[in-house]
């Protein structure tokens, strides 16, 4: 419980941290490059396959001796990364394969471990409504912070955020230090894990829901690329930053609501309709772009999509101990973030293909149509996996 606690208040003080990088850099990053999209996904690309060649290592390595030596290492790189952004600033790009290194180091060992702990030391009935209170914390504690950063961007500089998130990092790896995290076993078996779980249908089904999530999720290429739409559609990154905030009120509360019933244990059937509203707002904003369509969309993955992927990731944490292979936690969490590369990589190449080959805004803005669509199958399976979780 103790584990619990603690990884639910660094997840407080990392979101601020994980606001700038997974929004804001994504908008930096095409600024620098003067709008080059393929320069975005190769970035995009290389972080994918940089996680799954570190997800391997530290999976294979970590254990109960020099985990919290992993976690505490990942906030050291989380902070080299921003004094690079701090210190380089426009010359960003004269290192950005470092940078991306590191900072994607600093991402997987942190997950590496917190991953680890929190399957440990939770039952898996209770998985869910830890993810949705981590998350409406989370969401309550960050909520002006995409408004405040993009106002600070416009009127002053990305310096003036830079150091704010280098604040926010040293102050976690002093809360760090005192901190000491552990890991339930200490062998890795790859091969031997495959080897059950590939006779688990359900396992099988949850590694293919992981594919579809990241392929199709607002964590995979629309990461990267529904900042920039945002930013291009409004102007300012004051103006994407405060939508950003504004959609995470109504996300709070969908959080509440999971939570709700999880208490009374009642069966989740909103996935699929959420997924299915994801995908009539990427009809719309195809078949007529503006700016109230392009908002609509992102208030969909904003709330609807993103509620889909928090409650993928409470799955994925809880079927290793309903299909009892705890002992291979580690084996799962890497095989899991394998298919997470996959889907990822598969979005990177068919947003490549299509913006190089149909130079179209509007050919363009169709891709997002085909990605709902895995989305929404992405939600039945969840769905599906979701009631057999319910079954005892």
């Amino acid at each position: 419980m103790q584990n619990k606690k603690s990884l639910a208040g660094l997840l407080l003080l990392r979101k601020i941290v994980a606001i700038f990088f997974d929004f804001f850099l994504n908008i930096y990053l095409f600024r620098l490059t003067n709008g080059n999209f393929n320069f975005i996904l190769l970035y995009a690309a290389v972080n994918a396959i940089l996680g799954c060649v570190y997800g391997f290592f530290l999976m294979k390595g970590i254990n109960s001796k020099n985990a919290n030596f992993i976690f505490k290492l990942s906030y050291v790189c989380e902070i080299v990364g921003i004094l690079m952004l701090l210190l380089l600033k426009e010359n960003l790009l004269s290192a950005v394969w470092i940078f991306a290194a590191i900072s994607r180091f600093a991402k997987s060992s942190f997950y590496a471990v917190y991953e680890t702990t929190l399957i440990s030391s939770t039952k898996k009935d209770s998985l869910s409504s830890y993810v949705a209170g981590a998350a409406i914390l989370e969401n309550i504690i960050a909520l002006p912070a995409p408004a405040i950063m993009g106002f600070l961007i416009d009127d002053v500089s990305y310096s003036i955020v830079f150091v704010i998130i280098l604040i926010d990092a040293l102050i976690s790896i002093f809360i760090v230090s005192r901190m000491n995290f552990k890991v339930i076993n200490d062998n890795f078996s790859i091969l031997g894990y495959w080897k059950k779980a590939s006779r688990k249908k359900r396992i099988r089904q949850a590694y293919l829901v992981m594919f579809l999530k990241r392929l199709s999720g607002d964590d995979g290429v629309l990461s990267q690329l529904l900042p920039i739409l945002l930013f291009l559609t409004l102007g300012t990154e004051f103006s994407a930053g405060s939508y950003d905030s504004l959609f995470s009120v109504i996300y709070i509360i969908m959080l509440e609501i999971v939570r709700i019933f999880n208490k009374k244990g009642a069966k989740k059937r909103f996935y699929v309709p959420l997924a299915l509203f994801c995908l009539i707002s990427a009809i719309t904003m195809v078949s007529s772009p503006s700016v109230a369509t392009v908002l609509l969309f992102y208030f969909a993955m904003k709330t609807g999509g993103h509620l889909n992927g928090a409650e993928t990731a409470s799955m994925i944490y809880a079927i290793g101990k309903k299909e009892k292979l705890s002992s291979y936690t580690r084996e799962h969490q890497f095989t899991w973030n394998i298919f997470l590369t996959l889907g990822h990589l598969a979005g990177i190449g068919i947003a490549f293909v299509v913006y190089n080959n149909f130079y179209n805004k509007d050919i363009f803005a169709a891709i997002i149509v085909v990605l709902m669509i895995f989305f929404v199958l992405h939600s039945a399976l969840l769905q599906k996996i979701e009631v057999t979780l319910k079954n005892k």
